[in-house]
């Protein structure tokens, strides 16, 4: 399941630019139980020696400015997170509309409306082609011996096959499937404003924002839907909309 959160505060929230972590923090701190939270943040579901979360997040939508090293929201502000399991899902919204004392970066935030989304079976059952957009930067990479990250861009010939590669080490959590159709390409031209390179804590990512073209089945673009595009998924990276659908 799927899950648009609108939240208020007073006067202003002051985050800092590269904030994911803290998203993060406010969404498995409201998954009531200790082991699972734990589970889920330090492991997810094992596939070899690949840990997969089958959860993302966007970026936070609202009104701000930037000051140096600080985005500041005006209220009210909105973010949509998803997981593939709804009963995971479904807790973290409950508990979050439930909670009278969320705080962010110290900041009090009050959860005002919470809607919810399932990826339409029917509609989608026989389409091949979508067109998508990014709500938090698409990342793919391969880690070389040395520990170093490459990160792939959207123009890149390695691009596809890396997300490729990722689609199926997250089918092996869920399904036995491994024979899937896929294909991507970016629909905005090489630039270097999609471009947006992200702390997590002291991690540096490198994304892509814009709009994509994907030819793949619906049960791939079920999957996606939930459970974000590419890697790095539940640190707040390759959420998306797909274009057309209302959140």
């Amino acid at each position: 399941m799927r899950y648009k959160i609108k939240f208020t505060f007073k006067d202003e929230l002051k985050l800092p630019i590269h904030y994911n972590h803290l998203i993060q923090g406010l969404i498995y701190s409201h998954i009531s139980n200790v082991d699972e939270r734990n589970r889920i943040h330090d492991y997810g579901f094992m596939v070899g020696a690949k840990k997969i979360k089958l959860m993302t997040f966007s970026k936070i939508f609202g009104l701000y400015n930037i000051d140096k090293n600080y985005i500041i929201f005006k209220p009210p502000v909105e973010l949509i997170f998803a997981s593939y399991y709804d009963e995971i899902s479904s807790e973290i919204a409950y508990n979050l509309l439930a909670d009278e004392n969320i705080f962010l970066n110290s900041t009090k935030i009050n959860v005002i409306d919470i809607k919810s989304h399932s990826f339409d079976d029917e509609k989608y059952k026989n389409i091949k082609y979508y067109m998508i957009e990014m709500i938090s930067p698409l990342t793919v990479y391969i880690t070389q011996n040395n520990h170093r990250k490459t990160f792939f861009s959207p123009w890149s010939p390695e691009f596809e096959n890396a997300i490729s590669n990722n689609i199926s080490t997250k089918f092996s959590a869920i399904s036995n499937n491994r024979n899937f159709l896929f294909n991507i390409r970016p629909n905005n031209i090489k630039n270097n404003k999609d471009e947006k390179v992200i702390y997590f804590k002291d991690t540096l990512i490198k994304g892509y924002n814009g709009i994509f073209t994907l030819k793949t089945d619906s049960e791939v673009m079920k999957m996606l839907y939930y459970t974000g595009i590419g890697s790095k998924n539940s640190e707040g990276f390759g959420c998306f909309n797909i274009l057309g659908d209302k959140i």
